[in-house]
């Protein structure tokens, strides 16, 4: 082992001075404490209990479903001073090979930074030498939304099963985000005044209107329940996404067309635009800090009316390829 030295720490505490030898010690990687001698996949049960009473239950459910799904086999075996830059280079390009996205591959890399510097923050591991980084922020570029008209819309809500269709009208039809969708209550509704009481990122409180009489007969239907309105059966407490059972409910509609949750929110916004609500009204509604961020809206309608538009063109060669209808004189 060698020989042991002793240093004399003066003006310290004994609590800094067991700090310094500590460190002293940690730094003889060929003689690791129990912490730093840790594996990934050991250190992930301690870090997930705290993430859980700290975070979101969806947020959890996300990190946790990458974990199973790829962070476990490609790091867990490793103690995370056997990181290198080559080891997560390696993993983005087999993830990039497997055709995953950029976007999704910062996701992973994110967890597992955030897992390791909290690990270092309490004596799990020691620092990393160096950053994790995902890719550049221009390779994650997230394409402009495509909103459904509101024929899809009415499609897909048909198809939704019976207890989600009020969380799917909520997004769709009144610009809810899926948290708030799934998590509002029947105290926040008021039917005399027809209006929902909405408490968003920041806890911030906005009101938002029930726009349509589908919507309105959604809620009815729940006027006499206390506490959520959407409720998963199994847990007994609201769901924590139906991303599953909106792309069944895309198939049964005959869509071929990719529709996320937050999908249904871009639509309202398009839609009310179209429907000639103001900026500020709609920024209200949807309870945007910034005007800037409502102003999406109506580029996006913009652009829909002129792919829409461009269907004219279309019949119009359809009709006669060369722009021209061939009629003969009588």
């Amino acid at each position: 082992m060698g020989k042991r030295e002793r240093l004399v720490v003066q003006g310290n505490t004994r609590v800094q001075a067991l700090d310094i030898e500590k460190s002293i010690m940690r730094r003889h990687v060929d003689m690791p404490s129990s912490a730093t001698a840790k594996t990934i996949a050991a250190i992930y049960p301690i870090w997930i209990s705290y993430y859980k009473a700290n975070r979101a239950p969806w947020s959890v459910v996300n990190v946790e479903g990458c974990w199973n799904r790829t962070l476990r086999n490609a790091f867990g075996k490793l103690q995370p001073k056997m990181l290198t830059r080559s080891i997560i280079e390696q993993y983005k390009s087999s993830r990039l090979t497997a055709g995953v996205k950029p976007r999704t591959i910062n996701k992973e890399i994110a967890f597992l930074s955030g897992m390791l510097k909290w690990a270092q923050e309490n004596d799990l591991c020691d620092p990393l030498p160096f950053l994790i980084k995902g890719f550049p922020a221009k390779m994650i570029v997230s394409p402009k939304p495509r909103p459904l008209n509101q024929e899809q819309i009415t499609m897909i809500y048909n198809e939704m099963p019976h207890n989600l269709k009020l969380a799917f009208l909520l997004m769709a039809d009144a610009g809810l985000r899926h948290r708030e969708a799934l998590g509002l209550k029947r105290e926040s509704v008021e039917f005399t005044q027809g209006v929902i009481f909405v408490t968003g990122k920041g806890g911030k409180e906005r009101i938002v209107p029930i726009t349509t009489d589908r919507l309105m007969k959604e809620l009815e239907l729940k006027k006499d329940v206390t506490g959520w309105l959407t409720v998963n059966s199994v847990t007994e407490k609201p769901y924590l996404t139906i991303g599953v059972q909106l792309n069944e409910a895309v198939k049964k509609a005959g869509l071929d067309k990719h529709v996320y949750p937050h999908l249904l929110r871009h639509s309202f916004g398009t839609n009310a635009t179209m429907a000639d609500f103001s900026l500020s009204s709609l920024q209200s509604i949807m309870g945007h800090s910034s005007v800037n961020t409502t102003g999406l809206y109506q580029h996006l309608a913009g652009e829909y009316l002129r792919n829409e538009g461009r269907k004219l063109n279309s019949m119009v060669h359809n009709v006669c390829p060369h722009g021209k209808l061939n009629i003969q004189d009588k």
